[in-house]
């Protein structure tokens, strides 16, 4: 039932951009070859995660209300491309109706990315997916519930956006329900600077969980200065008396038609049974474009992981092993659309 909605959805609104090229149908396909190993156990084959960009496909959309105004609608799904199927709810990425004014900025409500999100993956050389990408380890759930449910995206949420106009100021706020569903009530802000090769922001979250909130703070920032551009990130996790400190710092450098991307990320917990699962992450790749649209890479990382800390470097990794190593090498394609 589900394939036969999305592919009515698809043909309907495929044929409406024809008519209205206020309709965009995009996406973007990520296919790799990984070889992960964590502690003695390895394993070769494709990893669904991506590197650039997940595998989705989505449409957008926008009315012009005249004064200023416009309203406008975003649907996005995940894809699993090695094997054709769909991943999770069936617009699970985002799936939001706005209203935007140019003066007074935009209003926005439904399933969305929250502030802390947007923080870490803009701060990070290789984002937050792929085998060198920072969700390995600092931007994982360790803590409880309240991190898996909204760290990345709040469903149910009503979000606001300032205006790109304040003289290179931009911030968002977001409170999300719960709708009876343990920690999927969420709040949270950011607010950041970006003028010439200078953008920096803060952002900062709560979600109820368990009976107590789970707190996230980020600080990041880049700048580009030519030859290289620095990227660095501060993120910290709360849940009553445990907590986990995040530092990343890393940057991408153009060289021969491409760019190298590298990056050094650490972990340290804190609380009771925690205070010696620490981590550490080594990244280094290489993105090459064969065009605006298709491009080519690679990456390794290695991550050290102390006391009873278990990451992994790829989604299609074994099962971590505590206080063991993890590995992840990996080769691909990205072709957006």
């Amino acid at each position: 039932m589900k394939k036969q909605f999305f592919s009515l959805l698809a043909l309907g609104l495929a044929s409406t951009a024809f008519a209205q090229s206020s309709v965009t149908v995009f996406g973007s396909i990520d296919l790799n070859v990984t070889r992960s190993k964590a502690g003695s156990n390895s394993v070769t084959g494709m990893d669904q995660g991506g590197y650039l960009l997940p595998s989705r496909i989505g449409f957008r959309g926008t009315e012009d209300l005249g004064g200023g105004l416009s309203a406008g609608f975003w649907l996005e799904t995940a894809v699993l491309p090695d094997t054709g199927a769909s991943q999770g709810a069936l617009f699970g990425r985002r799936s939001t109706v706005s209203l935007a004014s140019k003066q007074y900025g935009e209003l926005r409500m439904g399933r969305d990315y929250t502030p802390i999100f947007w923080n870490v993956s803009h701060f990070t050389p290789f984002g937050t997916v792929g085998v060198g990408g920072s969700s390995n380890i600092i931007e994982g759930w360790p803590l409880g519930l309240g991190s898996a449910r909204t760290q990345s995206r709040a469903s149910n949420s009503v979000g606001y956006f300032l205006p790109r106009t304040l003289g290179g100021v931009y911030g968002q706020l977001m409170f999300a329900f719960d709708e009876d569903v343990d920690g999927a009530k969420h709040q949270g802000g950011r607010i950041g600077y970006e003028a010439g090769p200078l953008n920096i922001a803060a952002a900062y979250g709560t979600t109820p969980a368990g009976g107590s909130d789970f707190k996230t703070a980020t600080v990041g920032g880049t700048y580009d200065f030519g030859a290289l551009k620095a990227y660095v990130n501060y993120l910290q996790y709360k849940l009553a008396s445990d907590k986990q400190t995040n530092v990343l710092v890393g940057a991408a450098i153009p060289f021969g038609g491409g760019t190298i991307k590298a990056s050094i990320a650490r972990s340290d917990r804190s609380g009771p049974g925690l205070d010696a699962d620490d981590a550490r992450q080594v990244a280094i790749g290489y993105v090459y474009p064969l065009s605006k649209r298709t491009t080519l890479y690679t990456a390794y990382s290695h991550i050290t992981n102390d006391g009873n800390a278990a990451y992994v470097t790829a989604d299609s990794s074994p099962a971590g092993v505590p206080g063991e190593k993890s590995s992840g090498f990996q080769f691909g394609i990205n072709h957006a659309f």
